[in-house]
């Protein structure tokens, strides 16, 4: 059975070294990607992520090297996912289905 989707809504999101939620948009599944221009990485994770620092914990980020995706991810909100970059400028592009 094939889903249908009545929304689509693409942009970009701005890399920065602080933890920033990423912003309200409701969807059904969304893909994001780190832009392969990125000089780091970006990571993604719940309110608490972190740059992995080599020690086990339970809030390391979901690592994006340049020009990596995460595969689609069924989830309601944009707005429940942060992120964090190794470099000011490291940044994402999604695109998200309603």
């Amino acid at each position: 059975m094939a889903n249908f989707y009545k929304s689509v809504f693409s942009g970009e999101i701005q890399g920065g070294t602080t933890k920033e939620q990423l912003s309200d948009i409701p969807c059904s599944r969304v893909k994001l990607r780190a832009l392969a221009g990125n000089s780091g990485n970006v990571y993604l994770g719940g309110s608490a992520v972190t740059i992995p620092d080599g020690v086990t914990d339970a809030t390391s980020g979901f690592e994006l090297d340049a020009g990596q995706d995460t595969g689609w991810l069924d989830i309601e909100n944009l707005n429940l996912l942060y992120r964090i970059s190794d470099n000011n400028g490291d940044d994402l592009s999604y695109i998200a289905l309603l």
